[in-house]
């Protein structure tokens, strides 16, 4: 099969797979809540509904870059089989991310949690998310989202196995999609993952980034509209507690 058959197949593959994924986030509802303090039961709990949110809201957005390493492919026989590596390690880095980013998000709650500043948590992750956004790591690795071509060309070098540089230019991709989508994971872990339409909408605004014309400039609106959001969640708890105080 050649690259082009192979990158068609991919598009339908992927779409396909990515609304299934929908299908199970927006059925699976609040068992996406995840709790890592439940030993391996919580832990496969979070892993399999972290799977389905990259799937859903993340893994359509590497389409391009698929596209253009199946046409680089060109008639290798192997087309498929490395199309298909490259997407394993794109899920892998995400998974592994997901994983410590839920691990500290454990170890954030159970340090504040109960105590008078467990508030602080939600506007701190959005003025941390919003600063993030503006920052140069973001910009840059939306660069590099936005252009697949440079991700594919620092890795498809044909000085090791096929197999390895396809591996490594889906973990090249996973992690410069990782780098300019970091604010908004960390805005979905604040706002608690039970939440799959909130999810799908976070994800519907990190595929506007990478692909928009206007992306670049999306990204730092939203870093500007996350600041804003979190010097209102203090503000409204701040005055919340002066008034409740003045009783």
């Amino acid at each position: 099969m050649t690259g082009p058959a192979v990158g068609s197949r991919s598009t339908v593959a992927v779409v396909a797979v990515a609304a299934v994924a929908v299908a199970g986030l927006l059925a699976a509802g609040p068992l996406l809540e995840h709790d890592l303090a439940a030993g391996w039961a919580g832990v496969g709990w979070f892993t399999v509904s972290w799977l389905l949110m990259t799937v859903a809201t993340m893994l359509p957005a590497s389409l391009p870059l698929l596209r253009l390493f199946a046409r680089m492919l060109g008639d290798r026989r192997d087309a498929g089989r490395l199309v298909a590596t490259v997407v394993a390690g794109y899920l892998a880095t995400w998974t592994v991310a997901g994983l410590v980013l839920a691990g500290v998000n454990a170890f954030v709650h159970a340090l504040v949690g109960g105590t008078p500043y467990a508030w602080a948590v939600l506007p701190l992750s959005l003025l941390g998310a919003g600063a993030y956004q503006l920052s140069g790591t973001a910009a840059r690795c939306l660069t590099a989202c936005r252009s697949p071509f440079g991700i594919i060309a620092r890795r498809w070098s044909g000085r090791r196995p096929a197999g390895v540089e396809a591996a490594l230019v889906g973990l090249d991709h996973g992690l410069y999609c990782l780098g300019c989508c970091a604010g908004l994971m960390v805005v979905m872990f604040a706002a608690g993952m039970a939440n799959p339409l909130l999810m799908i909408a976070l994800g519907g605004v990190a595929a506007l980034h990478k692909h928009a014309p206007w992306g670049a400039v999306l990204a730092r609106v939203t870093g500007v509209v996350l600041i804003a959001a979190a010097v209102a969640a203090g503000a409204a708890h701040l005055t919340g507690g002066v008034g409740h105080g003045g009783h």
